[in-house]
C-alpha cells in the first residue's frame, strides 16, 4: 500500500485529504507542520508526500528544502499543495527547491487523485537525486525564499489597510 504523508496545520484540510485518499486504497500520515512531517518521515520515509506551505514550526518551503537535503528523502516525491501561495512566482520558487508538483487548493478529488498518480508514475523512473535545489547556491535560495515571503508579508499589509480604511 502506498505511504502518503500529508503536512497541514488546519485539521479540516487534513481530513478531507485523508478522506479522499484512504478511499482510494492509500495509507496516510498525518502531521501538523513541516517539522513533525521531517520527523515522521525520517522515521518511516512515505512513498509521497503532501504539503501546505504557510504553516507553523516550519514552513512547507523549509520543509522542502531540507527533505531535499536529506540522502533518504530526497528520492520521495514531493507536492505542494496550498491556498495561500499562489502566485507563480512562489511556483516557480516551490519547483526550484525541488517540488514535483504545485497545486493550488481547492481541487476535485478526481483531479487530485491523477496528479498524485501521475507523480508517484512520473519519479519511478528518475535515478535518485535528479531533482533538488542546486547545492552550493544556498544564499540564492535563501535570497529568493525571503523575497516569496515578503512578497506574501507586503500582500497582507495591504489587505489590512484596505480593511482598516
Amino acid at each position: 500500500m502506498t505511504r502518503v504523508l500529508i503536512a497541514d496545520d488546519n485539521p479540516r484540510n487534513i481530513y478531507l485529504l485523508e478522506a479522499i485518499l484512504k478511499s482510494s486504497g492509500y495509507e496516510v500520515v498525518p502531521a501538523q507542520n513541516g517539522a513533525e512531517a521531517l520527523d515522521r518521515a525520517r522515521e518511516t520515509p512515505p512513498d509521497l508526500i503532501i504539503t501546505d506551505i504557510l504553516m507553523p514550526v516550519m514552513d512547507g518551503f523549509e520543509l522542502c528544502r531540507q527533505w531535499k537535503a536529506d540522502t533518504i528523502l530526497k528520492t520521495v516525491p514531493f507536492i505542494f499543495y496550498t491556498a495561500t501561495y499562489t502566485d507563480t512566482k512562489d511556483e516557480k520558487f516551490a519547483l526550484s527547491l525541488g517540488a514535483d508538483r504545485f497545486l493550488t487548493k481547492p481541487q476535485k478529488p478526481d483531479i487530485l487523485l491523477r496528479e498524485i498518480k501521475d507523480v508517484l508514475a512520473t519519479t519511478l523512473g528518475k535515478t535518485p537525486g535528479t531533482k533538488g535545489p542546486l547545492e552550493g547556491d544556498e544564499m540564492v535560495v535563501l535570497r529568493q525564499y525571503n523575497e516569496v515571503l515578503f512578497r506574501k508579508l507586503e500582500k497582507k499589509i495591504q489587505e489590512l489597510e484596505t480593511e482598516i480604511a
